[in-house]
């Protein structure tokens, strides 16, 4: 028998086209021989969340937690989408530029195949800085499934 799994790194924000995506991946991969990490990237604490702050270290790993704690409960649904379509999942929530994560994630986890939504949250920001989409192509490596 061919066992041969595909490793698939889902890059997962919440946004409509995050869901998407999953249901490509699902849609387009044999999912008995799907090996999913799902992927939340929070952006790191910005320096004007600390200028009024009586203690700066205190109040960055708090501000850490919060949005770990919230990038957990966004992965929650997507880990349970994935978890009844039969897939092996594995969750993390990463603080971080995301684009640099996800890229250095699927190295370091030899993921097969990146996959996420071509526009996330923060439209506003995607059109000052460029999509974290595009960000992702120029530093990786591996193949992409971009789905809008």
């Amino acid at each position: 028998k061919d066992l041969i799994m595909t490793i698939a790194l889902i890059a997962f924000d919440g946004s409509e086209n995050a869901i998407r995506a999953i249901d490509e991946l699902l849609n387009t991969l044999d999912t008995s021989k799907l090996h999913v990490h799902l992927l939340n990237v929070c952006e790191p604490v910005q320096v004007n969340e600390l200028l009024f702050s009586q203690d700066p270290v205190l109040t960055m790993l708090s501000i850490n937690k919060a949005h770990e704690e919230a990038g957990w409960t966004l992965l929650a649904p997507a880990k349970a989408r994935l978890e009844s379509a039969g897939v092996a999942v594995d969750a993390y929530v990463r603080i971080g530029n995301p684009a640099e994560v996800i890229a250095g994630f699927s190295r370091e986890y030899h993921c097969d195949l990146i996959v996420m939504g071509t526009r996330g949250m923060g439209a506003i920001k995607n059109l000052l800085l460029g999509s974290v989409a595009s960000k992702v192509i120029h530093l990786t490596e591996k193949p992409l499934l971009l789905v809008k």
